[in-house]
């Protein structure tokens, strides 16, 4: 491996810059396409061949780019490892450029076939986020891992914040005439060209690649079917499993019950949406620290997780729309603690041989989860629109519950 573990912070700066810009265009997904797609803004649904349920529309769709992600991410890691993290960085960034740019065209012209295959193709394609991650662990040290990965983890919550703020502004008519739900879109776009080229002309190498090597791309994919023969372990894949069903799941239902019952438009969606990331973080520059040195990983994601389940039906309980400012808020400080905590149970567990393997899969599991949880809320939706938080609160409940019942001396 190249050792750039030396190397100056400007030279890692475009990775931060590619995260953030991921995030941003991920976090436009729920805050535009809610909206557009439940109040059929422009007709988008009259594309379709047949008539649909709105709700269970939005949910394919939510779950497209994440199953995406979940067919492609193992790929394209095992790519990166073979011939480097630079060109496969650089030919995703250009990838995902075009994808962004087919998308705004695909919402100009209210196709919603074109804008579903074309989330698919993005997350196939989306390397650039993970790869950016791996270059960022490439050149870190003992001494500066935990700083870096502090930068990295900022710059993701930041962009949920930045994203639906900004995209919800870009796509209200009301903010400019000319502005609609493509515009966002197209200033993503934009910022991923300046991030191929700020990428390009500043980032080196991290990892010398092995061209002679072979690598067993089906191997990569199916590594993570180890999930389901991984001994002690299981029961917490299990658990996380659940918990990002719930939490992601969370992400999709809540904005669709803000447009069901307040009757929302995309700038005031968005800015819920943007309310519910500050918290997040909040956490990750103070709280989750604080916790893990008092408590053990397993506790934290006991109490935290059914916190959260408990907090989501609070959400359905006032029927004030200034309630929200503080349930929507708990429940993302909740979601900050759990999301690490998960993570760090996990990696506590096996040794150092395998955090690779595992912490992978627990990333598949991760993604599977979005994706699953993404059209589940769709479809309970269509029943009652405050089924979704209902259910998804009695999910992370069952995982605190089934996590506490496994005995503490087992467990970290």
């Amino acid at each position: 491996m190249t050792d750039n573990r030396k190397s100056g912070f400007f030279q890692i700066l475009p990775l931060y810059f590619v995260i953030f810009i991921g995030f941003i265009g991920y976090s436009l997904m729920t805050a535009i396409m809610t909206p557009m797609i439940l109040d059929n803004s422009g007709g988008i649904l009259d594309s379709l061949p047949f008539k649909a349920d709105r709700s269970i529309v939005l949910g394919v769709l939510l779950m497209l780019y994440p199953l995406g992600q979940f067919l492609g991410s193992p790929v394209m890691g095992a790519m990166s490892d073979r011939f480097g993290r630079r060109p496969v960085l650089l030919v995703s960034l250009f990838a995902i450029a075009v994808c962004y740019a087919l998308f705004a065209v695909s919402l100009q012209l209210n196709c919603l076939p074109a804008l579903m295959g074309i989330s698919l193709l993005m997350g196939l394609a989306d390397a650039d986020v993970v790869t950016a991650q791996s270059a960022i662990a490439d050149v870190s040290t003992e001494e500066n891992r935990s700083r870096l990965f502090g930068y990295m983890y900022l710059s993701g919550s930041s962009a949920f914040v930045a994203g639906p703020l900004i995209g919800g502004k870009l796509a209200d008519p009301a903010t400019l005439p000319w502005f609609n739900y493509a515009t966002p879109y197209w200033a993503v776009f934009i910022l991923l060209l300046f991030a191929l080229a700020f990428t390009y002309y500043v980032f080196r190498e991290t990892r010398t690649p092995d061209t002679g090597a072979k690598t067993n791309y089906v191997e990569a994919f199916t590594n993570m079917l180890t999930i389901f023969t991984a001994g002690r372990i299981r029961i917490v894949y299990l658990v996380n499993f659940l918990i990002y069903f719930s939490i992601f799941g969370f992400f999709r239902a809540y904005p669709m019950y803000l447009v069901d019952r307040y009757h929302m438009g995309v700038g005031r969606v968005s800015d819920f949406i943007a309310w519910v990331a500050v918290p997040i973080v909040l956490a990750n520059l103070w709280l989750t620290g604080y916790l893990a040195t008092r408590f053990s990983a397993k506790k934290i994601t006991i109490y935290s997780t059914a916190l959260f389940g408990i907090l989501m039906l609070l959400i359905l309980l006032p029927r004030q729309e200034g309630a929200l400012w503080v349930t929507l808020f708990l429940s993302g400080l909740a979601i900050a603690v759990a999301l690490p905590a998960c993570a760090s149970m996990l990696s506590l567990m096996v040794s150092t041989d395998e955090q690779g393997s595992v912490l992978g899969n627990n990333q598949s599991i991760l993604v599977g989860a979005e994706a699953l949880s993404g059209f589940a809320a769709g479809l309970l939706a269509a029943l009652a629109i405050e089924l979704p938080l209902i259910a998804l609160a009695g999910v992370a409940v069952f995982a605190a519950f089934l996590l506490a019942a496994e005995g503490w001396e087992r467990l970290p």
